[in-house]
């Protein structure tokens, strides 16, 4: 991989020979202006600092919190200083759900405290708690396999080896729900992470409507490992499950938008963001603090190189991402008449891994024909020399965000950037998402990325989509 310095002359020289005589095009100043953006980017600790105050200073901001409402304060703040104008809150009524206290506690075969996290939304226990012995499988299927006195009146526990995001998400969002349908008091899933120092990693949850709604909470890996292996061995495994959560009505929050007005089109906008709540452990830092800052800095670093895009760059961080998506609704709702004008909307929400490239999803306007893909990436591909010394020119086909899914499905092209997330799944919706795992070299370089792609759709002649 190529180092900072390796990274500057790459793109400096590529500036000095669009400036220096070659043929001017249609592109010549936009790759010139890219050049320059990653150039500064490069060199600029701005997205780092910023950072470490959201985390340092906010910390964790769960949607309905009055800590989100700090970190709503924090964003104006933050994007009025980065340069932006039209800075200002969208309010949008989210859920709120309190964590308070929870312990779970094996009585059986080996009396001890077990390491969990409630998941989001979770009902509580009646008062003081459920004691139930443990029924283990590893899948959604496995449980359908089970009749329904195999598992009435008891706690299941879903234990799997992670295999990807996916499968244990899948669990963690509809597991309580099926394990209720047959009759269990309690649901515990095995966190859904790649590593585990015997931290519990949360989420959130969802209960159908035609089933009992029941605690569930996430264990960490080595006790849910545990657990399994005695019950491989026959044991019976018994566990007292305690969780004082609650669900208030809906609460007043707001998603944050800021811009940097288009020149010469500035009712076309490119959206660029990340969410701005977490989860209430941790710090939130790669989930998502680093997709708001990264927003951010892009938005900045053409503001501060004197740049005037075409269109205009409207930054937004999103409320309640997490356990609802009400600000990624929210926006599509209020801005339902200026969607058609949107030339893309991009979303970072998978940590600060370096980005290889973007995924552009891309779904039909309502009543309109299937947008041609072809065309769209084609468009795309014009952003890929100036991506290339960055090693982040991958640009194909793939999924653009949660926040910006509202968005996207009603025809806003959508961009999700892809970050190497080798790590990512290790701290993700822990306590252990905090600053310190943030690298400072790593940031700047996702920033350059960011900034260039943004600054490059805002100022191209041509759109990924033609209206």
């Amino acid at each position: 991989m190529r180092g900072p310095l390796s990274l500057l002359l790459a793109v400096g020289c590529g500036a000095n020979l669009l400036m220096g005589g070659a043929p001017e095009d249609a592109m010549a100043k936009v790759r010139a202006n890219a050049a320059l953006l990653t150039t500064r980017a490069l060199a600029s600790d701005a997205a780092y600092r910023n950072l470490g105050s959201l985390c340092d200073d906010v910390g964790h901001r769960l949607s309905g919190s009055a800590s989100y409402g700090r970190a709503v304060e924090w964003a104006l703040k933050a994007m009025r200083d980065a340069g932006l104008s039209n800075v200002h809150a969208e309010k949008v009524m989210v859920p709120h759900w309190e964590r308070n206290t929870e312990s779970a506690r094996m009585i059986s075969p080996t009396p001890q405290e077990l390491s969990i996290l409630g998941l989001g939304m979770s009902v509580p226990t009646p008062k003081g708690g459920i004691t139930a012995e443990v029924v283990v499988v590893s899948s959604l299927e496995e449980l359908a396999t089970l009749k329904d006195d195999q598992v009435k009146g008891r706690i299941v526990l879903f234990e799997s080896p992670f295999k990807g995001y996916g499968p244990g998400a899948r669990m963690r969002f509809s597991g309580a729900s099926a394990a209720a349908r047959k009759g269990a008091v309690g649901m515990l899933l095995r966190s859904v992470a790649s590593l585990s120092f015997d931290t519990p990693h949360t989420g959130t949850l969802h209960y159908d409507a035609d089933a009992p709604a029941i605690p569930a909470a996430a264990v960490s890996v080595e006790n849910a490992m545990m657990m399994r292996r005695q019950w491989d061995r026959g044991q019976k495994v018994i566990v007292h499950l305690e969780m004082n959560c609650r669900t208030l009505p809906d609460a007043e929050a707001a998603n944050v938008v800021g811009e940097l007005p288009g020149a010469s089109k500035p009712g076309e906008v490119v959206l660029v963001g990340g969410h701005l709540d977490s989860w209430d452990v941790g710090q939130g830092a790669q989930d998502d603090g680093v997709g708001c800052i990264l927003s951010l800095q892009a938005a900045h670093l053409i503001h501060e190189q004197g740049l005037k895009p075409a269109r205009t760059v409207r930054v937004v961080f999103f409320a309640n991402e997490e356990n609802g998506n009400r600000g990624g609704e929210g926006y599509a709702r209020d801005h339902k008449a200026e969607l058609p004008n949107h030339v893309a909307a991009i979303e970072s929400d998978s940590g600060n891994g370096l980005a290889k490239g973007f995924g552009l999803e891309l779904h039909p306007r309502e009543g309109g024909a299937a947008p041609d893909a072809a065309k769209a990436l084609a468009v795309l591909n014009l952003l890929a020399p100036m991506l290339e010394p960055l090693e982040a020119s991958r640009l194909t086909l793939g999924h653009g965000g949660v926040d910006i899914e509202p968005s996207v499905m009603v025809g806003v092209p959508g961009l999700g950037m892809n970050h190497d997330t080798s790590k990512y799944w290790e701290v993700h919706h822990s306590k252990a998402d905090t600053f310190d795992k943030i690298n400072k070299e790593d940031l700047a370089r996702n920033a350059a990325i960011l900034a260039v792609t943004v600054y490059g759709l805002a100022d191209m002649p041509s759109r990924l989509l033609e209206p």
